[in-house]
């Protein structure tokens, strides 16, 4: 897991050109600089991200790869105001789960995603208050040349509104409801899709599934009834062909947890300002040969 880890991040280091606007901050305010490795700053950072983690609501969850800048300006009686920038990397929860990004397992380098956040963060000890006023994150997917150098065999992120992916999605879907004893699912969105030549064309989807109308009954007959309810897991399926010209469906599901999670600690939930940018492919903007130490800054 180590040699993975030192991997990941030597390839980030080279391809990761990503840059966000940053965010508004008054000119005259004295910033001072912080240690990014200090322990009460990296202490703070990871609130940071679980506080952006809580707020999204789509796409997955962000784990802290390091903080790469921070400032504090000290306000005499009323806190600090704290700019962080952190580099973040994708994981494999679904922001809808609500895990907590430590429990969060890191892609495999061939489907990474990685960029910046930066976030202010107010903090004043000793009203114990602690909050999040505002970020933004800008996001993209490690280099398909440099994965392609490294892996040639690693599977290729496929088309979304390609009919192979949702071919996938729905076969993989059908046999999870086969073998399901405790209701039947239906498909909400495809979140991911990459593809790789084993014997013929091989599929790995993500999607995200809902309660479907149609309830398994004693009599294996289908009680309809309405449902508005949003999603309620992820799936992860794959589709391949074997020597005798039959698919083969794998697929897994993990159900997310009903929960609360409002943060005891901040009162920022009606005036948080966030976004989330995606960027394509280097491989597919003309900038793709600037220079990555300068892009990366």
């Amino acid at each position: 897991m180590g040699l993975f880890r030192l991997l990941v991040l030597c390839t980030l280091a080279v391809s990761c050109t990503t840059t966000s606007m940053p965010l508004k901050i008054p000119s005259h305010l004295p910033f001072h600089l912080r240690g990014c490795n200090d322990t009460d700053m990296l202490a703070m950072a990871a609130s940071v991200l679980q506080d952006i983690n809580n707020d999204l609501k789509e796409g997955y969850v962000l784990s802290l790869n390091r903080v790469s800048a921070v400032q504090e300006h000290r306000q005499d009686g009323l806190g600090s105001l704290f700019y962080f920038t952190l580099d973040v990397l994708h994981t494999t929860c679904h922001v809808l789960s609500k895990k907590p990004w430590r429990d969060c397992e890191w892609r495999h380098l061939h489907e990474q995603v990685y960029g910046k956040c930066k976030a202010l963060y107010y903090v004043n000890r000793p009203l114990r208050i602690l909050y999040l006023p505002a970020y933004n994150c800008t996001l993209r997917p490690v280099s398909r040349r440099k994965i392609q150098r490294m892996c040639p065999d690693c599977p290729s992120p496929a088309n979304l509104s390609d009919p192979k992916v949702l071919e996938t999605a729905t076969e993989t879907l059908a046999k999870f409801n086969e073998n399901s004893k405790s209701g039947q699912y239906s498909l909400v969105k495809v979140t991911r899709a990459s593809s790789q030549w084993v014997f013929g064309p091989f599929y790995f989807v993500e999607y995200l599934i809902k309660e479907s109308p149609c309830i398994k009954t004693e009599a294996s007959s289908s009680g309809y009834q309405p449902t508005d309810s949003g999603p309620v897991g992820i799936c992860r399926g794959s589709l391949r062909p074997s020597v005798d010209d039959k698919k083969i469906a794998n697929v897994n599901c993990d159900f997310f947890q009903s929960q609360k999670n409002e943060s005891t600690h901040s009162p920022s939930k009606d005036v948080l300002s966030g976004s989330v940018q995606y960027l394509p492919d280097l491989d597919d903007e003309e900038s793709q040969e600037m220079d990555p130490a300068e892009a990366y800054d």
